[in-house]
């Protein structure tokens, strides 16, 4: 069975790169976004992207060299930074050296392809099936299985979980991933289904399915960003008028799938393979902790078993940021090199669970200033230019939630929407050029005619 999977995979790869290179761009990003690597396939299809791009005599389309634009040129400078510290503190390695050498070959490919086709519908694309295959692994692991973690279902169709990597066992057991994910893409598709009125029916359906799976996640992180970035995107399209009938039909219908989660979540227990405790769990996670919280900041009184992990995630950042006031100021202020966190056992056990402390630990303050240039610079001048993109959204979903996790500040999946942003800005700066150029060349058509 996977020798037959291998020869039709190998066989539907080689026809997409020479005559679709697009699906393989979106298989390539779907695997990164859901940190999926059969077969070891995502340097394999980089790598024969690249190649395809390099070879294509074919180019009927104009686009900006990438390594031309001046953020590329600064996120360069944070990746050599980033390696020239692990270096100086003696933790560089082939495979660091590897994935940011990756990070790059990433951001080139979604830049490129976005002018290719002139949209980011290749990302798009491959967010949806991302968050599609998450929300599967979630509903396949409650019915299945019935309590976490999670059960990946290429792995099990596969027949390789004794293969996996260490970035794949870390998804199985971090399902506040798979609500990641599904956040990122309610957040993606409903901005898109606002702004854009060719969005379609399914765009409409994704968002309750993206929804449920945030849930299923219990990920308070991804609820909060989740909720955070939606009524931004709320606030902002009720300036429009063509706008609000969509948030109008959108806000309905999203309302309508939170009650019936509501209820599939207080009978679904009896109908399907779950533990009884974990479903008490999931429940204490999404109502009783937030509620704890709140009293705490509140200082009201508050049950300290309601806490759960947020009790001691909150004691893994204090003890970050305790380790960090305790470095040498050079330490501080270059930082202790990319994976420092885990080698030194900062956290005494624990991940920092802050992902601006992780990057101030590991980058140190010049290191975190390169990075908010990238982010910050990326982000207001989109809003300066009026891009209120869906990635833009996504952007801002990952800062959010990077605030109770670890390294998806500074992760593949953040520089892939970075950098859709930056095509977008320079797609627009083309064809105001374009429109400006036909403009001036008619007024001349014009002029000479009335002069004959």
């Amino acid at each position: 069975m996977n020798f037959i999977l291998l020869v039709a995979g190998g066989a539907f790869i080689i026809y997409a790169l020479i005559y679709k290179p697009e699906m393989i761009v979106i298989l390539l990003f779907t695997f990164v976004i859901a940190q999926i690597n059969i077969y070891n396939l995502r340097p394999l299809l980089s790598l024969a992207l690249v190649a395809r791009i390099l070879i294509d005599r074919s180019k009927q389309f104009r686009y900006p060299p990438f390594f031309s634009q001046p953020v590329v040129k600064v996120f360069i400078i944070f990746l050599l930074y980033g390696l020239f510290v692990s270096f100086w503190q003696n933790i560089f390695n082939t495979d660091l050296f590897k994935e940011y050498v990756y990070t790059v070959i990433l951001t080139f490919c979604v830049y490129y392809y976005f002018f290719r086709l002139g949209n980011y519908n290749h990302l798009k694309m491959a967010l949806i099936f991302a968050g599609l295959i998450c929300f599967s692994d979630l509903a396949y692991t409650y019915v299945v299985y019935g309590s976490f973690p999670i059960h990946r279902i290429v792995n099990e169709i596969g027949g390789m979980p004794q293969n996996l990597s260490e970035e794949e066992l870390d998804a199985m057991a971090n399902w506040n991933l798979f609500g990641q994910v599904c956040g990122m893409c309610f957040v993606f598709v409903f901005q898109d289904y606002i702004r854009n009125r060719a969005a379609n029916k399914i765009s409409f359906l994704i968002m309750p399915i993206m929804l449920l799976g945030v849930m299923m996640s219990t990920s308070r992180s991804a609820i909060m960003a989740m909720l955070i970035v939606s009524l931004l995107i709320i606030l902002n399209g009720i300036n429009f008028s063509e706008h609000k009938r969509r948030l109008a039909k959108i806000g309905a219908f999203v309302t309508g799938a939170a009650l019936v989660i509501t209820l599939l979540y207080a009978t679904m227990g009896k109908y399907i393979n779950l533990d009884s405790k974990f479903i008490d769990d999931i429940t204490n996670r999404l109502t009783q902790e937030p509620v704890a919280i709140l009293k705490r900041a509140m200082g009201q009184s508050y049950n300290i078993n309601d806490l759960g992990s947020m009790d001691w995630r909150e004691e893994s950042s204090e003890n970050a940021y305790a380790a960090y006031m305790n470095l040498p100021f050079n330490e501080q202020l270059f930082g202790i090199g990319i994976r420092g966190f885990e080698v030194r056992n900062i956290g005494h056990g624990y991940n920092a669970h802050n992902a601006f402390l992780l990057l101030l630990i590991e980058n140190g303050i010049l290191g975190t200033l390169i990075y908010f240039i990238i982010i910050a610079g990326t982000i207001v001048q989109s809003i300066l230019k009026k891009n209120m993109s869906p990635s833009l959204g996504v952007i801002c979903f990952i800062l959010i939630y990077g605030l109770g996790q670890n390294r998806e500040w500074t992760g593949w999946t953040t520089f892939l929407f970075v950098f859709c942003i930056v095509a977008e800005i320079q797609f627009q700066r083309m064809e105001k050029k374009d429109k400006h150029y036909s403009l001036f060349s008619g007024k001349s058509v014009i002029k000479q005619g009335v002069s004959l």
